[in-house]
C-alpha cells in the first residue's frame, strides 16, 4: 500500500468525509484507500518508491514502542525482520504473534515469527539459529474505482481522484491481500553475529496480483565497546523485484540501516535501561516523504528507550521518523513465566488523523 501522505488529494477527501453520515465515512475512507492502490498499480514511478510498503513497520509491539529502533537490539523473534543476525543467539524455540488495526477494523495487519536454535552450522560458527516469518496486510470490502470516469474539477484536462466521491453508486467492492513469507538463518562467528533473510512476496489487489523475491543481510556485534551493541541491516540487498500480472515491474530498492544500542543494568534498583537508535537510509528519491533528504537519498531516524523492572515489567518510549508529538511512540511489556505480552502506541505518523495500537505475544518452549 502506498502511504496516504504522498497524495495531497487525500486531505481534501478527509475534509469531505467529516461532512457525511457515519455510515458513509467508512465508504469514503475505503474509496480513498482504493484510489491509492489503483494509482500504485497503474503508475510505476510512484509505485516503485513505496513498493512492498506493507512490510515496512516490521513486527512486534516491543520494537514499535521503541520507535522502531530495534536493529541493534534484535533479541526476540521479531529480529527476523529487524536484524536476522540476532536469531543466532536464540536459546530455545520461541514464537511471536502480533495483530494491529487501523481505521477501526478496515485495515488488518498480522505478523507471526518462529525462531529456534539448531545444532549444525553452514559457516563453522559456534551457534546458529533459524527463523520463519509471515507478514500479512488485508483490506476487506475495499471500494474499487478504476472503471469510473473521473470528473475534471480544476479544468486542467485530467480527472481528479477526489471526484470519485461523487460517484459512490458506481463503486465495486473487492479486497486487498498482501503477504511476505520470510526464511532467516544466522550464525555466531566469533564476536559477530551474521544473518540473512530470503523473502517471498505476493500481493493481490482485486484482479491485479504480483510476485516478488528479495533478500536481507545483517550483522550484530554485542558489546562492541563496553555495553555498546552495534548492528547493520542491508535490506533488499539484491533489489527486490515485484512482477505484476499487468506487465508492470516494480523495484524495492536497497536500504541501509546502521544502528547502536546501550544496555545499562541498574542493580541497586533492580532495573535495567536500554537506549537504542538507528538511521534507515534509502536512495529512491522519496524526498520530503522522509525525515531527511538530499537529492535521491533520504533517511528516517529511530530512537527508543526501554526501562525494565525486575525483568518482569517494561516501559518503553521513542520517536519514529520525526521529533514531534505525532511521531512519539510508547509501550509496555509484561513477562509471565514463559509468556510475554507487549503493547505499543504510535502517533499519527502518516498525517491522516489515525494512530496505531499494536499488541503482540511471545512464548518460549
Amino acid at each position: 500500500m502506498i502511504p496516504a501522505r504522498t497524495y495531497p488529494w487525500l486531505s481534501e477527501a478527509k475534509m469531505k468525509w467529516n461532512w457525511v453520515r457515519p455510515s458513509q465515512g467508512r465508504i469514503t475512507l475505503s474509496v480513498c484507500l482504493s484510489v491509492a492502490v489503483i494509482l500504485g498499480v497503474g503508475q510505476p514511478a510512484l509505485a516503485t518508491k513505496y513498493a512492498g510498503a506493507f512490510m515496512a513497520d516490521g513486527g512486534g509491539a516491543r520494537a514499535l514502542g521503541m520507535g522502531g529502533a530495534f536493529t541493534a537490539v534484535a533479541d526476540d523473534p521479531s529480529a527476523t525482520f529487524w536484524n536476522p543476525a540476532g536469531i543466532a543467539d536464540a536459546d530455545g524455540p520461541e514464537i511471536l504473534l502480533m495483530h494491529s488495526e487501523r481505521f477501526g477494523d478496515l485495515i488488518d495487519r498480522d505478523f507471526a515469527s518462529f525462531v529456534m536454535p539448531v545444532d549444525w552450522n553452514l559457516f563453522g560458527g559456534a551457534q546458529a539459529g533459524l527463523g520463519v516469518t509471515l507478514i500479512r496486510l488485508g483490506v476487506d470490502d475495499i471500494a474499487f474505482t478504476d472503471h469510473i470516469r473521473l470528473d475534471d474539477l480544476d479544468g486542467d484536462g485530467i480527472g481528479d481522484p477526489v471526484s470519485v466521491l461523487d460517484h459512490l453508486d458506481e463503486i465495486v467492492y473487492k479486497s486487498d491481500q498482501e503477504y511476505a513469507l520470510m526464511f532467516s538463518y544466522a550464525e555466531n562467528l566469533g564476536g559477530w553475529r551474521t544473518g540473512g533473510t530470503l523473502k517471498f512476496i505476493h500481493q493481490s489487489v482485486g484482479n491485479y496480483s504480483s510476485f516478488g523475491l528479495g533478500a536481507d543481510l545483517a550483522l550484530l556485534r554485542p558489546n562492541w565497546w563496553r555495553r555498546l551493541d552495534v548492528g547493520l541491516k542491508l535490506q533488499d540487498i539484491t533489489t527486490t523485484y515485484l512482477s505484476w500480472n499487468t506487465g508492470t515491474n516494480e523495484l524495492i530498492t536497497p536500504a541501509i540501516v546502521p544502528a547502536v544500542a546501550w544496555r545499562q543494568p541498574i542493580p541497586d534498583w533492580k532495573m535495567s535501561a536500554t537506549v537504542a537508535g538507528s538511521l534507515e537510509s534509502r536512495f529512491d528519491n522519496r524526498r520530503g516523504a522522509d525525515q531527511y533528504w538530499m537529492g535521491s537519498a533520504s533517511s528516517n531516524a529511530h530512537v527508543g528507550l526501554e526501562l525494565g523492572f525486575s525483568e518482569r515489567v517494561f516501559l518503553r518510549s521513542g520517536f519514529d521518523s520525526g521529533w514531534d508529538a505525532e511521531h512519539l511512540t510508547a509501550g509496555a511489556g509484561f513477562v509471565l513465566s514463559r509468556l510475554t505480552i507487549d503493547y505499543a502506541y504510535a502517533g499519527d505518523t502518516l498525517d491522516i488523523d489515525e494512530s496505531t495500537h499494536r499488541i503482540s505475544a511471545s512464548a518460549r518452549f
